[in-house]
């Protein structure tokens, strides 16, 4: 593949290359545009249109799943257009936050759902992660997306965190990095340019930068041994670009209530200067409730940028005081036009090795590669599936006449998913009693009735639910009462494998990592022993299984009688 890309760009003719404008040719105002990454949709960027024509905003982020993918690949040719007449033709670039697994997984844009970072984590196979990185990237860029702000590389230590979670690979830092560098290569084969998150690492805290701000209170030794080994291995494989946390670390030299990206002490001494990083930096939201709760969006861009930051990321109402705020600070002599100038080099220099100035318009993927794709999904899942217990329950073997129950606790966002688990374990065993429960403090009322239904089953497929929130009380008891009941249980973690602790007593436990359609297929295959177990715990289950923990031998006899 890197060969036959060689070989591509070689044929492109020399005045295909358009050259970046020079610095010094650049006004203020086109410099700190450069700098600005705003969240968009179509009518947010109409009302940016003049910046855009003006030279005046650099990029955008694609709103959560407000595009489909002919509207995303509109979108993308529309700002391509626009950018071509700027002054000095600098193209316009489009991020989107798009990690795989279930929760930051643009829904709308029709690529490939792929298992997440956990699942991943679980299967442990650096192929799988590079080819799926790889596909990913091809998908996105045939949208007329060049950004995306994965993999997410913290190391997952804490399983009371609120945000990270399944979205790490698990909790060995060796895992972690080298998973990510596979992922950064797939990336890269596929042309896109990828985000290593969130520096020095997100995984140890009990608190969600999106709401507040987390603190570590661990000394660099620690960091060292476990949060900064995957980052060490990414910038030392080349990574391009990095975004650092909305945390506070004080071994990194941060005071008490400065998080690192506006800190240029961890930023610009300990990121550039003993982590030897000379890539781009991308802030993250300068909107979330860590920054804008303290500083607001237009001072924090500035410290931001004095911190070390290059591209700035923010809401959709913030950019114009922000970037009034940012050229202001550069005419008062707060900020230098060479700060400037050293952070849009870097962002030019992006945009030229990912081919922005060429102006290509993306090619769409064929049917057959997009079904690859999806084929490749299914493989992950099923290497990931990891059987946490059993006692001869899975396979289920049931009769004709058995009646199964299928209780599924999950969030309102997960219904359609919900309803896929359900369509495969009625293919496999038609007589199901089916009952959805709220995630989110469901009700004495609908508890007494989800225990009604499935009251005397042959069995019971419980599915779990928990990220974010520690699950609702209710939803508690409820798991509690199943696994008391007569009926034999088969817990499917379907989400953070953490909650398995709920369900020590059933009598078989699945871990899926994740509601995606591939990862709950798997877990009823394996359910219905028409797959073997494969995969192993990446992160330790208190008082349920350590890490590395997953029955692979293969169940015996599992089908339907």
């Amino acid at each position: 593949m890197k060969i036959l890309f060689a070989l591509l760009l070689a044929l492109i003719p020399p005045a295909a290359q358009a050259a970046p404008p020079m610095l010094q040719d650049l006004s203020i105002e086109e410099l700190a545009g450069q700098l600005f990454m705003i969240a968009v949709d179509t009518s947010i960027a109409v009302d940016r249109e003049a910046d855009i024509r003006a030279g005046r905003l650099g990029g955008g982020l694609l709103r959560w799943d407000r595009f489909t993918g002919a509207e995303a690949a509109a979108f993308t040719a529309k700002m391509r257009e626009w950018s071509a007449d700027s002054p000095h033709k600098i193209p316009f670039w489009v991020s989107t936050d798009h990690e795989g697994g279930p929760t930051f997984t643009q829904r709308k844009y029709g690529v490939t759902p792929f298992p997440g970072n956990m699942a991943l984590g679980a299967a442990g196979s650096e192929a799988l992660v590079k080819d799926m990185a790889r596909s990913t990237a091809l998908e996105l860029r045939a949208l007329g997306i060049h950004v995306t702000f994965a993999p997410v590389i913290d190391v997952n230590s804490n399983p009371l965190n609120p945000i990270v979670g399944l979205r790490s690979f698990g909790e060995d830092p060796a895992l972690v990095a080298r998973l990510g560098n596979a992922a950064l290569a797939g990336y890269r084969e596929g042309g896109l340019l990828a985000v290593v998150k969130h520096f020095p690492g997100h995984g140890d805290t009990s608190e969600d930068s999106h709401l507040g701000l987390p603190v570590s209170t661990k000394t660099l030794a620690e960091l060292d041994a476990v949060e900064l080994v995957p980052f060490r291995a990414a910038f030392a494989a080349g990574a391009a670009a990095v975004m650092p946390a909305h945390m506070v670390f004080p071994a990194l030299g941060t005071d008490p209530v400065t998080p690192v990206t506006l800190s240029s002490a961890a930023t610009s001494g300990f990121l550039r200067g003993r982590m030897a990083f000379n890539g781009l930096i991308f802030s993250d939201s300068l909107d979330m409730g860590a920054i804008a709760n303290v500083h607001g969006s237009s001072q924090a861009a500035i410290g931001a940028l004095e911190a070390g930051v290059d591209v700035l990321l923010l809401g959709k109402a913030d950019f114009p005081s922000a970037f009034a705020a940012l050229v202001d600070a550069v005419k008062n002599g707060r900020v230098s036009r060479a700060r400037l100038e050293r952070s849009v080099a870097r962002v030019l220099k992006a945009k030229r090795r990912f081919e922005l100035f060429e102006r290509k318009a993306p090619r769409p993927l064929s049917a057959e590669l997009l079904e690859k794709h999806r084929r490749l999904a299914r493989r992950a899942a099923e290497a990931a599936v990891t059987l946490v217990r059993n006692d001869g329950t899975i396979p289920l073997r049931l009769k004709d006449g058995d009646r199964l129950g299928l209780v599924m606790i999950h969030a309102p966002r997960y219904a359609e998913e919900s309803a896929l688990f359900a369509a495969e374990i009625t293919k496999r065993h038609p007589l199901v009693d089916i009952v959805d429960v709220p995630a989110m403090y469901p009700s004495t009322t609908t508890i007494e009735a989800a225990l009604a239904k499935v009251a005397g089953a042959s069995a019971v497929i419980l599915g779990t639910y928990q990220y974010g929130t520690p699950t609702a009380p209710n939803a508690a008891l409820l798991i509690r009462r199943l696994v008391d009941s007569s009926s034999p249980i088969v817990a499917v973690s379907m989400m953070n494998p953490y909650d398995l602790s709920l369900s020590t007593g059933a009598n078989a436990a699945v871990c899926a990592y994740g509601m995606t359609a591939s990862s709950l297929e798997a877990a009823a295959r394996l359910i219905f022993g028409e797959i073997p177990a494969h995969g192993r715990l990446p992160v330790t289950l208190p008082g349920v299984a350590a890490r590395g923990a997953g029955l692979i031998k293969k169940p015996s006899g599992g089908r339907t009688q």
